[in-house]
This record gives structure tokens, sequence and C-alpha cells, in this order.
């Protein structure tokens, strides 16, 4: 069975500035303007980006901002993977946030809220059951 996480990342990211960060954790990207998704950088773990045209309100279940999203990058992986995914996919969110200011909110198929990126930094949700 496969799973999915959602990083919803405020109006104003682009996809030049997710490539820069996939890019310094060693991904190979191609064509960034028109980048789609791939591997996080020595995984299994696939990724998808969508880039919206309006933007759109979090979708995150019980999260409250005053932001919208122009920006979603989703994560898949399978369920007997999960912990070891997550492992991989915190690294990107952590020097995604060292990078750049966008806030985002990083959930488990749109339902349980792992990392929240605001005003006050970097908030990465510990531990997550397998």
């Amino acid at each position: 069975m496969g799973l999915m996480m959602a990083l919803e990342i405020e109006s104003g990211a682009t996809l030049e500035e997710v490539a820069q960060t996939l890019t310094d954790l060693g991904a190979c990207v191609k064509d960034i303007p028109h980048i789609h998704g791939g591997l996080l950088p020595g995984s299994k773990c696939g990724y998808g980006l969508i880039l919206h045209r309006y933007p759109m309100r979090v979708l995150a279940k019980g999260m409250k901002v005053n932001w919208t999203v122009g920006l979603t990058m989703t994560f898949h992986f399978r369920a007997s993977n999960k912990m070891s995914r997550m492992a991989e996919i915190y690294p990107f969110i952590e020097l995604f946030a060292e990078q750049h200011p966008h806030r985002f909110v990083l959930s488990f198929e749109y339902e349980r809220v792992y990392a929240v990126r605001d005003e006050k930094g970097l908030d990465l949700r510990w531990p997550f059951s397998a």
C-alpha cells in the first residue's frame, strides 16, 4: 500500500527554490522550470510537485493559518518503509527551512501534521508513529 506526505508551501515559493534544496542534498535536477517529480537523493522515496495557478487554503487537518499555498510537494512511499522514508524527508524539510523564508506544513495525507514552519521557526513534531 502506498502512503503520501504533503508539504504545503506558502505562495511565493518557486520550483527553483525547491530544486536548489534538492540539488544541495545531492539530487540531479534537470529542466528546473518544469520539474514535476523524481526521487529523493539516495532514496526510493518519490516526490511530486504542483505549482498552483491560484493560491489555495492549507488542507492539513486542524491547521488555521493566515497564508495561502502556492506550491505543494508530495512524497510517496510504501507503508512498510514509513519510518525510513520519514528519515529521508526530514533533511529536505530542514534544509528548505534553512535556505528559504517560506512558511509550510508537512502532513501525513493531510490528516496529521508532522512539521510546521511559521514565524517562530521550524517545529518538527516528533516522535512520529510507525
